[in-house]
């Protein structure tokens, strides 16, 4: 008897965006509610957790969260120093890591990154310039296959899917945005907080960002034949606080979110993507079964 053991893979909008503080906050809620109803008295989270691996990265970019407590509690960039602008007095820190994944993030041509080095969004002078970036590159291609990656952010109660960088359809259009759908049902049913799914490029068009490479070619292609589904998660609310939303929307944030967070884990243990590597093979994509130990998928004989 032969199982394969599946990953699926949450990160912190801290690793991009430090000064997004709800992210991590509701990638702790997840871990206590895994941790807390794993047992006979929640069969679905002791069945998620029995049949695959799950990832939280609740913190990744550490010298732009403590500079976020320190001093700017809206910074949005990593720490390291890259250059100087004319006219300041001071050299130019940090790049926008959620701008700085290779998918993408020569597309758009000049445009496709902001070539000002003290711009809020600098995405860097080349792809995977940045150690954070590398880190999780290096750490998704190291513990693979994963079917599925999360990265949170905040604010504006969306769900977004492939792809920022492009108004093409992914490959996959139809079954990642059913599962948005239902992601954002899943979470109404909770408090009533209403979130959209669709498309990154529908909010605006971006380049190098972390939910496009988790679903491109290049996450895909030493991913044990498997394409992960990458969605950005935009956290509460729609405005009234935005960025600095109060302590007391940390756990109904979370609670509303925990029910979309395993019915996503769910679906991509029982139906994840197949990856083919050559368009040849490109026909034979689509959510397919897979082998997993545990309570979800199928078993079989080798």
């Amino acid at each position: 008897m032969t199982y394969m053991c599946c990953f699926v893979f949450y990160e912190s909008t801290l690793v991009c965006f430090p000064g997004e503080w709800i992210s991590g906050a509701v990638c702790m809620y997840i871990v206590d509610q895994m941790v807390t109803l794993y047992d006979e008295s929640d069969p679905q989270v002791t069945g998620i957790l029995d049949s695959a691996e799950i990832i939280l990265i609740p913190f990744v970019n550490p010298d732009g969260y403590v500079y976020t407590w320190a001093h700017d509690r809206l910074w949005r960039k990593n720490r390291r120093t890259v250059g100087s602008q004319s006219g300041r007095p001071n050299p130019c820190v940090g790049v926008d890591i959620n701008r700085n994944f290779p998918e993408g993030w020569r597309e758009g041509g000049k445009k496709s990154n902001n070539p000002v080095e003290c711009s809020e969004d600098y995405g860097g002078p080349n792809p995977m310039s940045e150690p954070e970036t590398r880190n999780i590159i290096n750490y998704w291609k190291a513990n693979g296959p994963i079917v599925g990656a999360i990265d949170w952010h905040s604010y504006g109660q969306l769900i977004l899917h492939p792809w920022a960088f492009t108004k093409d359809d992914p490959k996959h259009d139809e079954q990642i945005k059913q599962l948005g759908s239902n992601m954002a049902k899943a979470i109404k049913e909770v408090h009533g907080t209403d979130y959209t799914s669709e498309k990154s490029i529908d909010l605006y068009q971006c380049f190098g960002i972390a939910s496009d490479w988790f679903y491109g070619d290049d996450a895909s292609s030493t991913n044990g034949g498997y394409r992960a589904v990458g969605y950005v998660i935009e956290l509460r609310d729609t405005g009234t606080k935005g960025f600095l939303l109060p302590p007391d929307q940390i756990l109904p944030t979370g609670q509303e979110i925990f029910p979309a967070v395993l019915l996503f884990a769910k679906t991509l243990l029982e139906h994840p993507i197949s990856y083919a590597a050559h368009d040849a093979m490109v026909q034979s994509e689509g959510f397919s079964p897979m082998r997993f130990r545990g309570r979800y998928g199928s078993q079989y004989n080798s």
